[in-house]
């Protein structure tokens, strides 16, 4: 039994047209070992030539119908991604391969921008000058970055993570400022009374501990 390999193209042709320019798609008949059909074909290869796998089909002893994603590298050096489909015919035996190979570069150099612009190389301490009035800005910033160190978000603290929260700020000072506790209520959503609440606690905690220590 054959396997028709020409009622692949029109896949090849949308995946190619999905994820171009930086695909290409390569129909490779493992008969005759020749490229069947290729779409978009940034690599240079024609229809016609040699595949060059020498995997015919007698030889093809595979169970997988999907091959990898596996890494290689593109005939210009670039970074290259592909996956392989085998392509069966109607008995189960291979007769030709789909490989869709992504060209990875510009995703890679895209991605190094992004990390740098999120995290930059030389970040300097945030000039305390221009923020010594802005409280809000000041609160809500200590909060992000005890939360970050925390490995936290606001939504998922619990009582306790809440509590080391407003100890924290409290240390900080940043509880002594006009509506502060209905501020910091809001951004962490949660009522301005389990604010003052949990303040009462962690501070009387504090005195007696205090006290303690002065025994």
């Amino acid at each position: 039994m054959t396997c028709n390999l020409s009622q692949y193209i029109s896949i090849a042709d949308a995946l190619a047209e999905l994820f171009r320019p930086h695909a290409e798609i390569v129909i490779h008949d493992i008969e005759d070992d020749t490229i069947f059909y290729i779409a978009n074909p940034y690599s240079g290869r024609q229809l016609g030539d040699s595949s060059n796998l020498k995997i015919g089909a007698q030889n093809f002893d595979l169970e997988e119908d999907v091959i990898g994603p596996y890494e290689k590298v593109g005939t210009k050096g670039q970074s290259v991604r592909s996956i392989t489909s085998v392509l069966k015919d109607d008995k189960g035996n291979p007769r030709g391969l789909m490989c869709i190979n992504l060209d990875f570069s510009i995703l890679e150099s895209s991605l190094s921008v992004v990390r740098r612009f999120f995290n930059p190389m030389n970040e300097e301490p945030r000039p305390e000058i221009l923020f010594r009035n802005e409280w809000l800005e000041v609160t809500l910033s200590a909060i992000r970055s005890y939360l970050k160190e925390q490995g936290q978000t606001k939504e998922n603290l619990d009582v306790q993570g809440r509590k080391a929260l407003l100890l924290h700020l409290d240390k900080k000072g940043l509880f002594y400022a006009r509506k502060s506790a209905e501020q910091v209520a809001a951004y962490l959503g949660i009522s301005r009374a389990t604010i003052y609440k949990g303040l009462s606690e962690i501070r009387k905690k504090k005195k007696t501990s205090d006290i303690l220590v002065g025994l």
